[in-house]
């Protein structure tokens, strides 16, 4: 199980789809989010006065929608929009209604002309109209948008942990006492996931990545993301409460707190108990899935100064991927989309005699909104495979998540706030490049499309300062890291454009990381099926993998090591594959059982070569007069698990060992020859790898 830890009024009926209408002006995304026509020179709005307009001029000051074209298809129920509406030459504040059909109306705010809006669509096509109210009456503009939900995606499972024995509340202040339920708590973390599934998707259109989206899991239920017309049937987020077996005593255990100087990693932790659960409940959770997990008895301890029931981690354990975090910020969330601008504006100081200031930097209500959703999603991020980042929600962007929803903010920040000043509520580029291969995020652009293979990427050591980077599912990206810090990175973000195969030059790479001589560069190769292979110092890594072989003229390399020596690795050996028409490898016994031993290689002489442990069973192998093994397939994780070979003449073996851990192959690369082989063992085989030499 790998997991990352984290600190912590009535409106005209729009048209209808088909009705014939002005074109709306669009822009692309390069002129949406260039520089703002607001010189952003005050530091607070003020009500200003529209100069007199003729009807031409009067007519420009409908809304115009910067970030989605007029019919396009989306495949996202809740759809964030940004766009503009009354005079660009002004300072203002107004609002833009949003009228669709078969939802409520909901007002917005407009500021020196800038809006953001989350509208709500329904399956097929749709008419929405944007009412902007200005000092001359509502001037309009109707838009149209189809909708496509690709049920075809794997979505975000959402889910409410409580423990058995839990009253089912969550920490409020006193204004709030009597909004702590469980049907609030459910009604709060649907409308975060589809703030998470808008904001998702426009940083897929800002990327130039399409129009891709998370998908929630969504059911015909009463819906509740409209305070307006709480209870009406429609698909929506399905959100599922399941009860532990752990009581609220031991998910309560201040050894679990992960923000707890008493945090005691001996204990199992909270995201095992929360794994454990998942998997005795069953269905879905039985399969592989993605599950964003909300712990609903978290608590401020006020004597401890711990939240209890709380911990911000994310990753993957077996086939189940999971994101947690507690409810302890709950309380500052919106519960519909009518309740997001009042959240977002909220500056109530946070009493921490009742609530937690999370990380301190919730001081107020509407930072408390911020980190709560936002740093959730930063777990549900590495849930989806996403690393800590420079920037953006995998850094703590989140303390700016209001900003892609809002074009104003309490306190003293310029208003508006345009799509290009929303600062750290954005992905990072490497993790758009991660998430535009993930199966979550497809669309019908894509075609047929899946990973070449299974197996993650490899490093291998080469002459001339150089690396080869070998990716049977193909190479999506390198990451440049110099002291810990990320400096640049390559990408290849289209199918078309991958490679199966790359060469680096450690020389060019520190030119473009601008890494010093006494720096350390490391290098993260991830590609197209979300596996990613790391070298933590390049420069040691070359150095650690040059070594001499007895009788071996030239220049040979180890290869990067498969298995992490879980069983101590006490056991070194290595043997030297080098053949010639007087001496030959005539066969290789092979010795496992549920995990991968050893090997013994039988020469033509009668001499043999052991390489790691004999336990287990034995299989022998005959090699044919002229045959060598080539290539290997390796299940590794801890220890090595199981293992193929591959021979010069197309000769596969059967599988031995066991099929646990990743799926690896390990080959001489382009223009080498293999010349031998290496491993550690414990009671079996803990680490194994190849040497090779140019010819």
């Amino acid at each position: 199980m790998t997991y990352v830890k984290d600190s912590s009024a009535d409106n005209p009926t729009p048209p209808s789809y088909e009705q014939s209408q002005k074109p709306v002006p669009t822009l692309t995304p390069q002129q949406a989010y260039g520089p703002s026509q607001h010189d952003g020179s005050s530091t607070s709005p003020s009500q200003g006065r529209h100069p007199a307009v003729n009807q031409e001029h009067k007519d420009t000051l409908a809304p115009q929608i910067t970030n989605v074209a007029d019919k396009e298809t989306v495949y996202q129920r809740v759809l964030l929009i940004n766009g503009r509406a009354g005079t660009t030459e002004n300072k203002f504040e107004s609002t833009v209604s949003v009228v669709s059909h078969g939802f409520p109306t909901i007002s917005w705010p407009c500021v020196d002309s800038h809006f953001k809006a989350l509208v709500h669509l329904n399956p097929g096509p749709n008419t929405i109209s944007f009412i902007f109210n200005g000092p001359y009456g509502p001037q309009t503009t109707h838009f149209h948008v189809t909708y496509i939900p690709l049920t075809q995606n794997s979505p975000l499972y959402l889910v409410i942990m409580l423990a058995s024995d839990s009253p089912a509340t969550f920490d409020v202040p006193p204004e709030k006492r009597h909004e702590n339920t469980l049907n609030v708590a459910v009604e709060k973390f649907r409308m975060c996931a589809y703030m998470w599934q808008a904001f998702m998707s426009e940083q897929f259109y800002r990327n130039g990545m399409g129009r891709r989206a998370l998908r929630l899991d969504e059911r015909y239920i009463p819906d509740t993301i409209s305070a307006q017309d709480t209870g009406v049937l429609r698909q929506t987020a399905f959100v599922y409460v399941v009860r532990s077996k752990k009581t609220l005593k031991e998910w309560r255990d201040l050894k679990r707190a992960q923000q707890s100087p008493e945090s005691n990693h001996g204990d199992q932790d909270l995201y095992s108990m929360f794994i454990d659960t998942l998997r005795e409940y069953g269905a879905p959770f039985d399969k592989p899935c993605t599950v964003a997990g909300l712990m609903m008895d978290s608590h401020w301890d006020t004597k401890a100064k711990v939240t209890r029931a709380h911990a911000a981690l994310g990753g993957k354990a077996g086939d189940l991927a999971l994101g947690i975090f507690g409810s302890h910020l709950l309380h500052a969330w919106p519960r519909n989309m009518e309740d997001i601008v009042p959240a977002f504006m909220n500056a109530t100081t946070t009493d921490t005699r009742y609530v937690a200031n999370d990380a301190n930097e919730s001081g107020q209500w509407w930072k408390a909104a911020n980190i709560g959703m936002g740093a959730m999603l930063h777990e549900v991020g590495h849930a989806h495979t996403l690393t800590h980042t420079a920037t953006g929600i995998m850094s703590r962007g989140y303390n700016n998540w209001n900003r892609t929803f809002m074009v104003k903010e309490p306190g003293s920040h310029p208003s508006p706030i345009p799509p290009h000043a929303e600062e750290g509520s954005h992905w990072h580029r490497v993790d758009m490049i991660r998430l535009r291969f993930h199966p979550t995020f497809r669309i019908p652009q894509d075609g047929y499309w899946a990973p070449k293979s299974d197996m993650g990427p490899t490093i291998e050591p080469l002459e001339h300062n150089r690396l080869a980077i070998k990716a049977p599912a193909g190479l999506s990206m390198v990451e440049l890291i110099v002291n810990g810090g990320y400096r640049t990175h390559f990408e290849w973000p289209e199918p078309s454009q991958q490679t199966t195969y790359y060469e680096l030059n450690l020389d060019h790479c520190k030119k473009e990381a601008r890494c010093g001589p006494q720096e350390k560069l490391r290098i993260e190769a991830t590609s197209c099926n979300s596996q990613t292979i790391v070298l933590d110092d390049a420069d040691d890594f070359l150095r650690q993998h040059i070594v001499v072989l007895p009788n071996v003229p030239g220049k040979v390399f180890k290869s990067h090591e498969l298995g992490q020596k879980g069983l101590g690795g006490g056991h070194q050996s290595s043997v030297v594959l080098l053949q010639s028409p007087q001496r030959y490898i005539t066969s290789i016994l092979v010795h496992h059982g549920g995990f991968f031993d050893g090997m013994v290689f039988q020469w033509n002489d009668g001499s043999r070569s052991v390489l790691g442990q004999l336990g287990g069973g034995a299989t022998e192998f005959r090699l044919k007069p002229g045959e060598r093994v080539v290539k290997f397939v390796v299940r590794c994780g801890a220890w090595v698990d199981g293992l193929q070979m591959i021979t010069n003449a197309g000769r596969i073996t059967q599988w031995f060992g066991g099929t646990g851990g990743g799926l690896a192959e390990i080959e001489a690369p382009d223009g080498h020859e293999l010349v031998g082989l290496y491993a550690t063992a414990g009671q079996w085989m803990d680490s194994f790898g190849i040497m090779y030499r140019a010819p």
